[in-house]
C-alpha cells in the first residue's frame, strides 16, 4: 500500500470518527448519523450507492441506504452471503458496476452487513480496505448503542419485576432477571423494610447466583437475630463481619440512600462475579439495579406507612399482596360496619388541673392514643381518626371476612379493653399525677350501614352515614366508665354474649327520635 493509499484510509477513518463524535455531542440517533455519514463516505470512496444494515436503538435490524430509499443491486445475494451463518466478504460484478459487501463483526458477534456499489474497474484493494475501515470504525459505536439498549431493557424488566406488591417476591424476581445478564456469583441485600406496627425491620438476603439461599424474613430463629445484628453493623459501616460470615471478598458494593439534603440510608447491595471481577457493562447494570431496589424499598415503606396509619400490620401485609388492593378493598362502598367512639371523660379538667403543662398533656395523649389504637388492631378493627381526645374505630373493613354481628362483638370487646387500659394508667409511675383524678373513658358502640372507604385528597379511610353521626351522639350520652350500645345493634348479638342493663333513651340535637341504647354491664 502506497503512502497515498494509507493517507486516504486515515482520512476516511477520521471522517467517520468525526461524524460519530458529532452524533454523540448532539445526541443524534443512529438514523440521523447514517443520513449524514453515508453520502460523505460514498463521495470520499467514489461509491455510487451504499447499504448498511445493523441494530438500531430498538435492538431491531434497520436498513440505511444512500441514496436514501434507493434499491440495491443483487440485494438478495448480498443478504444471503453476509448473513450470520455465511459471514462472507466478497465482490460481485453486476450490470450497474461492482458490489463489495461484508458482514459486521464485534468481538465475534454478528452485527449486520455493509455493502457499496462502485463503478466497474474501481473494485480495487483500496476500495475493499475503505469498506473495512468504515465498518471497523463504526462497529464500536454500534456495539455501544446495542449495549446501552440491552442495559435499558434489562432494567425495564427489573423495574417491572419490582412492581410486585410483596417486596421480597419482587426482589427475588428482579435478581433472576439480573442474573441472566450479569455473571453473579453471590449477592447480599441488606435493607430496612416496614414490616411491623410502626417499626422498620432490617432484612438480610443472600443469593447464590440467582437462587435465594437465606432470608431473615423466614423462620431461622436465633440465627435471624444474629444476622440482623451483623447486617445493622454492616449497614452503619461499623463492621464487615456479615460479609465475612458469607465468605464474600472483593465485591462490588452499592449504598442505597434516599434523599439528598436529608439523606437516609435504607440499605446496601453487595455482589461478586463468577470470574472474579465485573466488567464495566456488568458494574453499570448492578449500579442501576441498586437504584431500582432503593426506590422500590422507599416506595414500599412509604406505602406501608400510609396504610399502617389505619390498618393493623397483618391487614397491611394482606393488602399489599393484592395487585389492585385499592379497588378491591379500599374504594368507597356501602357496608354494615361496627362503629366505636371512645372519649376521655373530663379531659379538659384533667389537662388544666392535673397535667397542667402542654408537655404533660402531650405525653399522656400520645401514650393513651397509641395504646388505644393497638387495642383496636388487636381486635381486628380499623383506626379511623382521632378527634381531640376521642378515638374512632371501625370493625368489618377492609375485608369483611365475618358476619356484622361478630364485628360488633369485637368492637364491644375492644371498648372493654380500652376502658381497662385507661383505668390502669394512673397506677403507673409515669402517670402518678393522675391518681385520684377520676380518670376514665365514655364509649358509644353501634352497628350501622356506612359508605366506607378512602375519601379526600389524602385518601383517608373513613365512613359516612347517619349511623356514624348517631354513634358520636351516643358516645356523648355516656358518662365516665360507661359503654353504651345502640339498642338495635345490641339485639343482633347472640343471647348471653354480653349482659346489658335496661333500655335507656335520650333526645339529642338534630335527631328526630330519641336515641335508644343499652348500658353494658361488667
Amino acid at each position: 500500500m502506497t503512502a497515498l493509499d494509507l493517507s486516504a484510509l486515515i482520512a476516511l477513518r477520521n471522517l467517520v470518527d468525526e461524524a460519530i463524535e458529532v452524533a454523540l455531542v448532539e445526541h443524534q440517533s443512529l438514523p440521523e448519523l447514517m443520513d449524514r455519514l453515508l453520502p460523505e463516505v460514498c463521495k470520499t470512496i467514489g461509491a455510487e450507492r451504499m447499504l448498511f444494515e445493523t441494530y438500531g436503538e430498538d435492538l431491531a435490524l434497520q436498513i440505511f441506504s444512500f441514496p436514501k430509499g434507493s434499491s440495491f443491486p443483487a440485494k438478495d445475494e448480498v443478504f444471503s452471503r453476509t448473513s450470520e451463518q455465511a459471514r462472507e466478504a466478497f465482490t460481485l460484478d453486476v450490470d450497474e458496476g461492482t458490489v463489495l459487501a461484508q458482514h459486521l463483526d464485534v468481538a465475534g458477534a454478528w452485527f449486520g452487513r455493509v455493502a457499496m456499489l462502485v463503478p466497474k474497474g474501481s473494485a480495487t484493494e483500496q476500495a475493499k480496505e475503505s469498506l473495512t475501515v468504515v465498518a471497523e470504525t463504526l462497529d464500536n459505536h454500534l456495539f455501544a448503542i446495542r449495549a446501552a439498549r440491552e442495559k435499558q431493557l434489562v432494567m425495564m424488566r427489573v423495574g417491572n419485576a419490582l412492581r410486585h406488591r410483596v417486596l421480597g417476591d419482587g426482589v427475588e424476581s428482579a435478581i433472576q432477571i439480573l442474573g441472566d445478564a450479569v455473571p453473579l456469583d453471590r449477592m447480599v441485600l441488606v435493607y430496612t423494610a416496614e414490616q411491623g406496627a410502626g417499626k422498620s425491620t432490617l432484612q438480610v438476603r443472600l443469593f447464590e447466583g440467582k437462587k435465594a439461599v437465606l432470608d431473615t424474613l423466614g423462620s431461622i430463629g436465633t440465627e435471624g437475630a444474629e444476622l440482623r445484628a451483623l447486617g445493622r453493623a454492616f449497614l452503619l459501616g461499623e463492621s464487615n463481619a456479615l460479609l465475612e460470615r458469607f465468605g464474600i471478598r472483593g465485591a462490588q458494593e452499592e449504598v442505597l440512600i434516599n434523599g439528598i439534603t436529608n439523606s437516609v440510608l435504607v440499605g446496601k447491595v453487595v455482589a461478586t462475579a463468577k470470574h472474579g471481577t465485573f466488567n464495566t457493562f456488568d458494574r453499570d447494570l448492578i449500579a442501576s439495579f441498586a437504584g431500582f431496589i432503593r426506590q422500590r424499598i422507599v416506595d414500599f415503606n412509604k406505602e406501608w406507612r400510609a396504610l399502617a396509619s389505619s390498618f393493623r400490620p397483618d391487614d397491611v401485609a394482606r393488602l399489599l399482596k393484592e395487585d389492585d388492593y385499592t379497588q378491591a378493598y379500599l374504594s368507597p362502598r356501602e357496608a354494615e360496619v361496627a362503629i366505636l367512639y371512645v372519649d376521655i371523660s373530663g379531659f379538659t379538667r384533667i389537662s388544666e388541673q392535673v397535667l397542667r403543662t402542654p408537655a404533660n398533656v402531650a405525653k399522656f395523649v400520645e401514650q393513651w392514643s397509641n395504646r388505644a389504637v393497638d387495642l383496636v388492631w388487636k381486635h381486628g378493627g380499623v383506626f379511623d381518626k382521632m378527634v381531640g381526645d376521642c378515638i374512632i374505630a371501625l370493625f368489618g373493613p377492609p375485608f369483611y371476612d365475618a358476619p356484622p354481628e361478630e364485628h360488633l362483638s369485637a368492637a364491644i370487646a375492644c371498648a372493654k379493653d380500652i376502658r381497662a387500659m385507661t383505668d390502669a394508667m394512673p397506677t403507673e409511675d409515669a402517670f402518678a399525677e393522675l391518681r385520684g383524678a377520676e380518670m376514665g373513658v365514655a364509649t358509644g358502640v353501634n352497628l350501622a350501614p356506612l359508605f366506607v372507604g378512602q375519601f379526600g385528597p389524602n385518601a383517608n379511610f373513613t365512613g359516612f352515614s347517619s349511623g356514624m353521626n348517631n354513634t358520636a351522639r351516643l358516645q356523648g350520652c355516656a358518662t365516665r366508665g360507661q359503654i353504651l350500645v345502640m339498642e338495635d345493634a345490641a339485639k343482633r348479638l347472640p343471647p348471653g354474649k354480653y349482659t346489658f342493663g335496661p333500655t335507656g333513651s335520650m333526645a339529642v340535637k338534630n335527631v328526630k327520635d330519641p336515641l335508644r341504647f343499652l348500658l353494658l354491664e361488667g
